[in-house]
């Protein structure tokens, strides 16, 4: 039974942070909430593969909108590879194609030797087992199918990379990446890194952007506890999605023609808030400090006074 009418339904907007249990897929959780709530128009901020769990952020109703903000976010992840073995799929859930002997030293001087050159900007291929398309086909259908093709590396950033135990064949790793990193693909390269072979055996997201697995509610929980006043407590608007974006405030209420222009009249603008860059998206604010609209700044900060009578910006992209 769903938690709210029809009605009811069509008037829920905003964010929601699941803690996604292993074995679901990211749309599997999805339907559930649906169900759950009644709306129809719900939305994931980035899909976390079946055998992984942690933070799902779920977009419900009008902030669907918001979803290829959240994608393009970082992520944190803990996860185990476990050495000796690689699979067709670099995780668990796929087929072993070979096996190799561990190696004899398993240090953590040994390990944080053999990882340390990880971390930093690289190129990563993608996985044949992944939803990158070649010529319109995801390389999983092609995968399938037992063909494999040659892939594009793509560039990733490995922010911080931390040994957190070692119990062989077990190693388990924090780390913090840039969106489009391939953690299965990580752990396979570091069994490669230590003379063996390795696959991913868990997964468990961290974070989000700015948003944490400690805000996140489990989807038991959900199902089995909430009413309809726990989820909508639980769902967060645009000012918390977007609080650690920059932007500009404006004396009293934007104008709508100021939404739709290509410059913020200096005469309006109460103060800026936070450094940016060009193409960064800013926040449009009312002096409330309420968002209002996103935008793309065209200028770096530091230029800005070459434009006194207020500040370009890209056609707004979002209106609140």
């Amino acid at each position: 039974m769903s938690l709210f009418s029809g009605a009811e339904a069509e008037d829920l907007s905003g964010l929601i942070l699941v803690d996604k249990p292993s074995g679901p897929t990211s749309h599997d959780v999805v339907d559930r909430l649906r169900r759950l709530s009644g709306v129809e128009k719900i939305g994931h901020g980035g899909t976390l593969d079946p055998m992984a769990s942690g933070l799902l952020p779920l977009l419900v109703g009008e902030a669907t909108k918001m979803s290829g903000f959240l994608q393009a976010d970082d992520k944190s992840y803990e996860f185990d590879l476990t050495l000796g073995a690689t699979t067709d799929s670099d995780d668990s859930t796929g087929t072993i194609v070979a096996t190799f002997p561990l190696p004899e030293d398993l240090s953590f001087e040994r390990i944080r030797e053999a990882t340390e050159g990880f971390v930093g900007e690289r190129l990563q291929e993608p996985p044949m087992y992944s939803a990158v398309k070649q010529k319109g086909v995801p390389l999983y259908k092609l995968a399938r199918k037992g063909m494999t093709v040659a892939r594009e590396p793509r560039k990733i950033s490995i922010y911080s990379l931390e040994i957190l135990a070692v119990a062989s064949p077990v190693i388990s790793f924090r780390v913090h990446c840039s969106k489009g990193t391939y953690i299965r693909v990580l752990a396979r390269e570091i069994g490669e890194a230590l003379s063996t072979g390795a696959h991913l055996s868990r997964l468990r997201r961290l974070s989000v952007g700015d948003f944490t697995i400690a805000e996140a509610v489990p989807l038991e929980t959900m199902e089995k506890m909430w009413t309809a006043q726990d989820l909508f407590r639980a769902l967060l608007g645009p000012d918390r999605i977007f609080s650690a974006l920059p932007g500009v405030r404006l004396l009293g209420e934007p104008a709508s023609r100021l939404l739709k222009g290509s410059l913020l009249p200096a005469a309006a603008i109460f103060r800026r808030e936070g450094l940016f860059h060009a193409t960064d998206t800013i926040r449009i604010m009312g002096q409330d400090g309420r968002i209002r609209a996103l935008a793309q700044a065209l200028l770096d900060e530091g230029r800005m006074g070459e434009f006194p009578l207020g500040i370009p910006f890209a056609k707004v992209s979002l209106v609140f």
